[in-house]
């Protein structure tokens, strides 16, 4: 029997699937460290915005620690999911379906949170540009994306697929894995690529390592060959900033100095 046709975003695992509680944990756990070592207020103290929020599983989960917490997602399905699963008793986080570019309000932030998003947007500098003008000076975003020079592409698990041309791409993925496009997910960048974009920003980029390098949000709890992988991948990256260009990911946070 021939296999369903997929699309985006009924594919991907945030999409369909609830992230795994000790993931979502300690991703917070290290969204939290971060804070605390960029921001300039106490994490209990401060304002933030979810961009491409999903289902909700992190930013409900970090509301219990900060002061607010307005989410937005591009996704009717995904953004219903969360409001469904928002509880009750958390009167901080509220839930808005929209792009980012599209976004109305006159509220700042102190911090701006996008996870695995900067592959799927088709324009980063209208994306970022809105993202800048919502956050308060001396504010940051943070964010986690993939690195499109990892040799296996990091939602379809296929060799090199984020290296080929989008035409090449849509063939090779409608091949392996019975999906039609590829083009929401062709807008990784690598280590030199994002640090070219950012410089145009008022803001210090800082590539920053996982606080707690056996945490399961990094590497989705995978074991075995991969923890090595990870584990030298780290020590390489804290000798030589060299070999960001080989990381799986990154992880940056964007300080507004103006």
């Amino acid at each position: 029997m021939a296999s369903k046709k997929r699309k985006y975003p009924y594919y991907f695992e945030g999409e369909i699937k609830p992230n795994n509680a000790e993931i979502v944990e300690s991703g917070v756990q290290e969204i939290c460290k971060a804070l605390e070592k960029y921001c300039n207020k106490p994490v209990d103290q401060i304002k933030v915005l979810d961009v491409g929020s999903g289902r909700g599983d992190f930013a409900i989960q970090l509301a219990k620690t900060v002061r607010e917490i307005v989410c937005i997602e591009p996704f009717t399905d995904a953004y219903k999911h969360a409001l469904k699963r928002k509880p009750k008793q958390l009167t901080n986080i509220t839930f808005h379906n929209s792009k980012i570019e599209d976004f109305k309000t006159k509220d700042t932030f102190d911090v701006i949170i996008a996870l695995t998003i900067f592959e799927h947007l088709s324009d980063h500098t209208a994306a970022f540009n809105k993202m800048f003008s919502l956050l308060k000076k001396g504010g940051v975003i943070y964010l986690t994306a993939p690195n499109k020079y990892w040799i296996f592409e990091q939602h379809y698990g296929l060799p090199f697929l984020a290296w080929i041309p989008l035409s090449l791409a849509n063939k090779y993925l409608k091949t392996f894995r019975n999906v039609e496009s590829y083009e929401d997910s062709s807008y990784s960048m690598g280590y030199i690529g994002m640090k070219i974009f950012f410089r145009k920003y008022p803001c210090k980029i800082n590539f920053i390592l996982p606080f707690d390098e056996s945490s399961a949000y990094y590497g989705y709890g995978k074991k075995g060959m991969y923890s090595y992988v990870k584990r030298y991948g780290i020590l390489l990256i804290k000798k030589y900033n060299f070999f960001w260009n080989f990381s799986k990911g990154f992880i940056v946070v964007l300080k507004k100095i103006k």
